[in-house]
């Protein structure tokens, strides 16, 4: 039997520990905050996330989030443009996702204030992770959940390409009872034509919606915390009386600025019986609404894969097949969500793009 360590307490590093510990392997999770935190907004799992989290026994229609069952894309003068029936979706809070993952496991799973600081390699092999608080642990098989600035993958000797997203988001969540039963399954978003401008409204159940805007930061400057509200009202003024209220209703102390990453997917995904996992593998920009479904997959294949290993030695050829088997599809996304993004940026004249949310 194998010991495995998981850097990274998300969605990802949680999801991947469920899956190991469920299986009776023994595996720690490592995270560099020092306690955990309700902190963070919300995530659109689509039907490949769904299922996924069904695989590792949590099932996502078990009062963990609000079903999801139409998109309508508008445009700020309110004329439709696109509304059409999505399948298998839910929308749910940040931390509701990451309870759901710790549920029934062992009280010393994850490991707090643990910043990573580096492997020790014997050879292409990581005999221990290091910690900056002084603390190491040995494993059998490490796997690198640490998000989209990844120390793991540069630990590696995997160069960062790692560079400013241009389109920004600014995110939130509220309680308000009259636009959620409005919103009842369906999730809104409105796009300003000439590009470059977008409000998404995404219904969580319990009276409660989260609101996400999109906009190209070459076109609008960036805002400083405090400047939120007063961006909101300057550049959304022109977008529907449902948008401009809801926006002014929110507390903007309250909203979360999301400055976006552009990045390559990691030229490699493993190095002997270490590898990566999630945004440390495949950073995707949020118009693929793919970046937590793709990682419980990560996690539903990695745990699989390790299984029934018993023999250490073949962790590295377990890692090669996990990064044969996700890398082309995983490209695939980044760069389709790079094509989005320049879609909304600078939208042909005769459509109008669709993304999503993060």
């Amino acid at each position: 039997m194998i010991h495995a360590a998981v850097i990274g307490a998300g969605a990802c590093g949680l999801a991947l520990a469920r899956g190991l510990w469920r299986q009776g392997l023994p595996v720690r999770v490592f995270e560099r905050v020092a306690a955990p935190s309700s902190n963070g907004h919300g995530f659109l799992l689509l039907a490949n996330g769904c299922e996924s989290l069904r695989r590792l026994g949590c099932d996502p229609a078990d009062n963990l989030g609000h079903p999801i069952t139409s998109v309508r894309i508008v445009c700020c003068s309110g004329d439709v443009h696109a509304d059409y029936p999505i399948d298998g979706a839910v929308a749910l809070m940040r931390h509701r996702l990451l309870e759901a993952l710790l549920r029934g496991a062992p009280p010393e799973l994850v490991q707090y204030n643990h910043q990573f600081e580096t492997f020790e390699w014997a050879g292409q092999k990581a005999r221990a992770v290091r910690f900056q608080n002084g603390h190491s642990h040995e494993a059998d098989a490490f796997i690198a959940a640490d998000g989209v600035r990844s120390s793991c993958r540069l630990a590696m000797g995997c160069a960062s390409t790692a560079q400013p997203g241009r389109v920004k988001e600014i995110v939130a969540h509220m309680q308000h009872p009259l636009l959620a039963a409005e919103l009842g399954h369906r999730f809104l978003k409105v796009l300003d034509p000439s590009g470059g401008l977008a409000v998404g409204l995404v219904p969580l159940g319990d009276n409660r919606l989260i609101w996400f805007v999109q906009f190209d930061s070459e076109r609008f400057a960036t805002p400083r915390r405090a400047e939120v509200g007063a961006f909101l009202e300057a550049h959304f003024r022109h977008f529907p009386a449902v948008v401009r209220h809801v926006l002014g209703a929110t507390d903007p102390s309250r909203a979360h600025l999301w400055h976006t990453v552009d990045a390559d997917a990691s030229s490699r995904w493993s190095r002997g019986n270490v590898a990566l996992a999630g945004d440390a593998a495949h950073p995707l920009l949020p118009f693929t609404s793919q970046g937590v479904n793709t990682a419980l997959e990560d996690a539903v294949l990695l745990s699989r894969l390790l299984k029934d290993c018993r023999d250490p030695g073949e962790v590295p050829e377990l890692f090669a097949a996990y990064e044969r088997e996700r890398q082309p599809a995983l490209l695939h996304c980044v760069e389709a969500g790079r094509q989005m993004a320049r879609s909304f940026v600078q939208p042909a004249p005769s459509r109008l793009p669709l993304p999503l949310m993060a």
